[in-house]
C-alpha cells in the first residue's frame, strides 16, 4: 500500500525533479547549476499552486477575522459543551466549517510531496557523488566547511535556515503570529532535519527558499507579473544565445531546448488567445460543469490506462517469457502495474488535484487539453507509430537510427495531430461537447479492451515460463547473424572505434598467448589516422581515400551527408557486385545519425544489415547478474516502460529527443561508462555464438564496435567485468587500457573459434580503428600531440601463418579497403565514383583535421576544419609532424 502511494503521488514528481535535472545538467554542464535549474524549474511549476494557495489563505484569514468577534463572545459567554453546540451553530450559519483552517496550511502541503521527491532524487544520486560546486567539496555529502573539534560545522543548512525566516518575514508582515510561528518552526525543524543530509539536498532546498524569498518579493511588486515577464524575457534571451552560440551539444537538441524557451516570450499572446476563446467561443463549455467534468474525467482516466497499461502491455505480449523472472519479480504484471500506477498518479491524481484547486476557466482549458493529448495520441501511437526494430528488455530498440523520422513523416503526422486539435475545437465551440465525451469514453472503453485482451497472452507466456524455468530449461538464445563459408574466402572487417595502436604492445607484454591467439596476423604501429574525431577519421576506413576530409572537402558541390553515406557503402557494395554476401553492422553515422541509420542500405536487398550494438546488452546482463556499476534490468523496466509510452504518444519529431539514445533521460546515466561499454562489449564476449559456418558463397561482415571508446575498469587478470583487480602492469590502472584489453581478449577467444570452426585460414581479417586516443602511454612516455592520431591496425591475409609479427611500414586506416579487396577483385573501383581505388593513394604527407565531432558542427557541403596538421613517414616521430594546411584548403575559427 505504502508502494502504491509513493507511484500515485511521490514518483511522477520524482520523474519531473529528474527530468529537469538530466536536462539542466546536459545543457550547463555542472551538477551544481543542475541543481540549480531543478529548483528553478520546480518553483515555476509550482508558481500557479501558490497563487491559489495565496488566495486560499487570504480567503481563511478574511473569514477568521469575520469571524473572530462573534467567536470571542461565545467563548467568553459559554463553556464545555454548551460553548461547543453554540460555535458549531455559529459556524453552520456563516458557513464555516472548522476544518477549514487548513486553508492556512496549503502552501505547506504542496510543499511536502515535492520535498519528499527532491529528497528521494538528491539523496541518493551516484552523479553527486565526489562532485564539487564552488565552496561546497563534495555534492554527495555534507558541505563541512570546517570543523569544531570533530564536530562539522555545515554552513549550507544555517543559511537555508536565515534565507526561510527572512522570507518568512516578508511573507508573514500583517499576519497573525500563528502563521509566523508556523513558519520559523518550519524553518528549525528542516535546519535539524536537513543538517547532516548530503550538500546538493540542501543546495536545492536553499535555493528553494531563494526563490520563495523573490517570490515574496515580487508581490510587493505594483505590476509582479510585468516584472517576472521581464525578467523571464532576458533569462530566455541569455539561455537562447548560450545555446546557439556557445554549447556544442547536438544541434537538434539545442534547437528544441530553444524552441521550448521561445514559448515563454509569447506566453503574454497565449493568454490573450485562450482568454478570448473562454470569453467567446468556448463560453458555453466553461459554463457547463457537468459536460467538462466528464471530458477532463474520461480523458484523464483513458490517458492513465493507455500509457500505463496498454502501451506497455504491446510490448510485453510480443514476447512474455523475456520478461518473466526478472530479478525478484516472476510475472510480467508487475511492471505493467508499476507502470500504470505511475500513469495514473500523473493524469489521475495530481491531475485531478490541480484540477479542483482552479475555478471553472482554468478547469476548461484543462478539459481541452487533456482531451487534445488523448485525441493526439492515439494519432501518434497508432497511425505515426514508426518502425523501430526489435525492443529490448531494457526498452532499447535494436533499430534506433530509423527513430529520426523523414521530413515528409514528420510533417504528415504534425498535420494529423493539427486536424485532430481543429476537429476537436470545432465540437466544443459548436456546442457538441457530448460527441468528445463520447469519443473520449469510447477511448478509455477500447484501451481497457487493449489491456484485458494483450493480458491473455501475457497470461500463457508466464505460465510457460514457469513451467520452463520448472525443468530447467532457458527459454533465451542467440541466433548467428554472422555467416562464414569453409570453402570460399571470407573478408572480415572490424572496426574498433579508438582502439589505442600505442597501448596495443602493452597488452601483448601482459597476455603473451594473445600473440598465438592472433596467428598469422601483422602489427602495424606506425598507423596514422586522419582525424581524431570519429566523424572525420571513420569514412576513409570504409570508402579509402577518396573520404578522407581533405578529399571530402574537395567535392564541395555533394552534401557531406552524402559522401559520408557514400563512404559507408563502398566496400559492402563493391564485394556484393562482386559476388560475396555483405553483412553490415552499425556503421558510424550512418545518414548523420548518432544511433547509425542502417536504411542507407535499402536499395541494396542483398545486404545483411546487422544492428549489433545496444542488442545483446539485456542478454549478457541476464547472464551475468552480479557485475558492478550495472543497475539491474529490473530498474530499468520499472522506470522506462512508462518513458516508453510517452515516447509513442509524442510526434514522430520529438522521439529522438524522448529516447536520450537508450537513457529515457535517466539522472546520471550519460556518465555511466559502463552501460555504453556493455552495449558493444556484450557482442564480442557473444560473437562464437553469433557465428556459424554455414554460408556457401564467400562473405564479406563489416563489424563496427565501440567497446574500446568507453574508459571503464574491467578487471584484471581476464578484463571480463568479474573483478575489480588491477594488474601490475603501467597501465593496468588506466581505464582506457582496461577496455582496449578486454576487447582483444574477446577477439583473441574469436580467433581460436574461427580456427576450431576452420574458417581462420580462408578468412581475412582486418582490425581497425578510426584514429587513436591519450590515455596514461603519454604520461608514462612522455610523448603527446600525435597519439590521438595513431589508431590500430592489424592485418590476418588468407593462409598467413605464424606468431604475431610487427612491420614498421607507414601505413593509414585508408589503407583498409585497399588491403579488404587485394587479390580478390581485380581492379578494384569504387561503385560510385567509377575510381579505382589505388587512384587516391597518397602518402607522402598525410593530412590530419580538426574541428566539431558531431555534423552540428559543419557546412552543409564541407566539413568546418579549425586546424589542420600533417604527417609523413613515421606517426611517433614529432618533427614528421608540422601544421599545415592543405593546398586550397583553409582553417576556420
Amino acid at each position: 500500500m505504502v508502494q502504491i502511494l509513493y507511484l500515485l503521488i511521490i514518483y511522477p514528481l520524482y520523474q519531473i525533479i529528474e527530468f529537469c535535472y538530466t536536462l539542466s545538467e546536459g545543457i550547463l554542464r555542472s551538477p551544481g547549476l543542475a541543481i540549480a535549474g531543478v529548483s528553478l524549474a520546480v518553483s515555476f511549476l509550482c508558481l500557479p499552486l501558490y497563487v491559489i494557495a495565496e488566495r486560499w489563505q487570504e480567503t481563511e484569514r478574511q473569514t477568521q477575522a469575520r469571524l473572530k468577534p462573534g467567536i470571542d463572545r461565545i467563548k467568553k459567554a459559554f463553556k464545555g459543551d454548551e460553548q461547543y453546540m453554540i460555535l458549531s451553530t455559529f459556524y453552520r450559519q456563516n458557513h464555516y466549517h472548522p476544518m477549514m483552517a487548513l486553508r492556512s496550511s496549503i502552501s505547506l502541503l504542496i510543499q511536502i510531496p515535492f520535498f519528499i521527491a527532491a529528497y528521494q532524487f538528491l539523496s541518493k544520486l551516484p552523479a553527486l557523488q565526489g562532485r564539487s560546486f564552488f565552496f561546497i567539496r563534495d555534492l554527495g555529502g555534507q558541505d563541512a566547511l570546517f570543523h569544531i573539534g570533530s564536530f562539522p560545522v555545515n554552513v549550507l543548512p544555517v543559511a537555508m535556515t536565515v534565507i526561510n525566516i527572512i522570507a518568512g518575514a516578508i511573507y508573514t508582515k500583517g499576519h497573525p503570529l500563528k502563521e509566523k510561528l508556523q513558519i520559523y518552526i518550519m524553518a528549525l525543524f528542516f535546519l535539524v532535519f536537513l543538517y547532516t543530509s548530503p550538500s546538493g539536498l540542501v543546495f536545492y532546498w536553499t535555493l528553494n527558499n531563494l526563490f520563495s524569498l523573490v517570490k515574496n518579493v515580487f508581490y510587493k511588486l505594483k505590476k509582479p507579473l510585468r516584472a517576472l515577464y521581464f525578467c523571464l524575457l532576458a533569462g530566455v534571451i541569455l539561455a537562447d544565445i548560450y545555446l546557439i552560440f556557445f554549447h556544442d551539444g547536438f544541434i537538434y537538441r539545442r534547437l528544441s531546448v530553444v524552441a521550448a524557451l521561445c514559448v515563454i516570450p509569447l506566453a503574454p499572446l497565449f493568454v490573450r488567445l485562450a482568454t478570448w476563446l473562454l470569453n467567446t467561443k468556448l463560453s458555453a463549455f466553461a459554463d457547463d460543469d457537468r459536460q467538462r467534468n466528464l471530458i477532463f474525467y474520461t480523458s484523464a482516466a483513458a490517458l492513465a490506462v493507455l500509457l500505463g497499461f496498454a502501451l506497455p502491455s504491446y510490448v510485453i505480449s510480443s514476447s512474455p517469457m523475456e520478461f518473466s523472472f526478472i530479478d525478484d519479480y516472476a510475472s510480467p504484471f508487475y511492471f505493467l502495474r508499476y507502470a500504470f500506477f505511475q500513469s495514473a498518479g500523473l493524469f489521475l491524481v495530481w491531475g485531478a488535484a490541480i484540477y479542483n484547486l482552479f475555478g471553472k476557466r482554468i478547469k476548461t482549458l484543462m478539459s481541452v487539453g487533456f482531451s487534445a493529448l488523448l485525441l493526439c495520441a492515439l494519432v501518434n501511437a497508432f497511425a505515426f507509430g514508426g518502425d523501430y526494430g526489435t525492443i529490448s528488455t531494457i526498452l532499447t530498440f535494436t533499430n534506433a537510427g530509423g527513430i529520426s523520422p523523414s521530413k515528409l513523416f514528420a510533417l504528415g503526422n504534425l498535420l494529423c495531430c493539427g486536424v485532430v486539435i481543429a476537429l476537436l475545437l470545432a465540437l466544443l465551440i459548436l456546442k457538441k461537447p457530448q460527441v468528445v465525451t463520447f469519443i473520449c469514453s469510447i477511448t478509455l472503453i477500447a484501451s481497457l479492451g487493449i489491456c484485458v485482451i494483450n493480458s491473455l497472452p501475457i497470461s500463457r507466456g508466464y505460465k510457460e515460463a514457469k513451467e520452463l524455468k520448472a525443468t530447467g530449461n532457458q527459454a533465451d538464445s542467440l541466433k548467428p547473424i554472422f555467416n562464414l563459408s569453409k570453402t570460399e574466402k571470407n573478408v572480415l572487417v572490424i572496426m574498433e572505434d579508438r582502439a589505442l595502436g600505442t597501448t596495443f604492445p602493452y597488452i601483448l607484454e601482459e597476455n603473451p598467448g594473445l600473440k598465438n591467439q592472433f596467428e598469422g596476423f601483422t602489427f602495424y604501429p606506425n598507423t596514422a589516422s586522419f582525424a581524431v574525431f570519429t566523424l572525420y577519421g571513420a569514412p576513409p576506413i570504409y570508402g579509402g581515400y577518396e573520404y578522407t576530409p581533405e578529399a571530402m572537402n574537395r567535392r564541395d558541390s555533394e552534401a557531406l551527408v552524402d559522401k559520408h553515406n557514400e563512404a559507408c557503402r563502398m566496400m559492402p557494395v563493391l564485394f556484393d557486385q562482386n559476388g560475396f554476401t555483405s553483412t553490415v553492422t552499425d556503421i558510424s553515422w550512418a545518414n548523420y545519425v548518432w544511433i547509425p541509420d542502417l536504411r542507407i542500405f535499402d536499395d541494396y536487398p542483398k545486404i545483411k544489415k546487422a544492428p549489433t550494438i545496444r542488442v545483446y546488452t539485456d542478454y549478457w546482463l541476464k547472464n551475468h547478474p552480479d557485475v558492478k556499476g550495472f543497475l539491474p534490468q529490473s530498474f530499468y523496466l520499472k522506470r522506462n516502460f512508462f518513458w516508453f509510452s510517452i515516447f509513442k504518444i509524442m510526434p514522430a519529431i520529438l522521439r529522438e529527443t524522448i529516447y536520450d539514445e537508450g537513457h529515457w533521460w535517466q539522472a546520471g546515466n550519460k556518465d555511466n561508462f559502463i552501460s555504453d561499454f556493455l552495449n558493444s562489449y556484450a557482442v564480442l564476449d557473444y560473437l562464437p555464438e553469433l557465428t556459424d559456418t554455414s554460408a556457401e558463397g564467400p562473405t564479406f561482415t563489416l563489424l563496427v564496435n565501440e567497446a574500446t571508446h568507453e574508459p571503464v575498469l574491467t578487471g584484471y587478470p581476464n578484463y571480463d567485468l568479474s573483478s575489480d583487480a588491477i594488474g601490475p602492469g603501467p597501465l593496468d590502472d588506466d581505464p582506457h587500457f582496461n577496455s582496449n584489453s578486454s576487447a582483444f581478449y574477446r577477439l583473441g577467444e574469436y580467433m581460436e573459434y574461427l580456427k576450431q570452426a576452420g574458417v581462420y585460414d580462408n578468412t581475412r581479417i582486418i582490425i581497425v580503428a578510426d584514429h587513436g586516443g591519450t590515455c596514461k602511454y603519454d604520461e608514462i612516455t612522455g610523448n603527446s600531440g600525435w597519439t590521438s592520431n595513431n589508431p590500430l591496425l592489424l592485418y590476418k591475409d588468407f593462409g598467413a601463418q605464424g606468431e604475431l609479427a610487427v612491420d614498421e611500414t607507414f601505413m593509414t586506416n585508408a589503407d583498409t579497403p585497399l588491403l579488404a579487396t587485394q587479390s580478390l577483385i581485380e581492379n578494384a573501383a569504387n561503385p560510385f565514383t567509377g575510381k579505382l581505388l589505388t587512384e587516391s593513394v597518397n602518402k607522402d604527407k598525410v593530412y590530419s583535421a580538426y574541428g566539431a565531432w558531431n555534423p552540428d558542427g559543419q557546412h552543409k557541403n564541407t566539413f568546418k576544419v579549425t586546424a589542420w596538421s600533417s604527417v609523413h613517414d613515421r606517426v611517433n616521430d614529432s618533427s614528421c609532424w608540422a601544421h599545415e594546411i592543405p593546398d586550397g584548403m583553409t582553417e576556420e575559427k
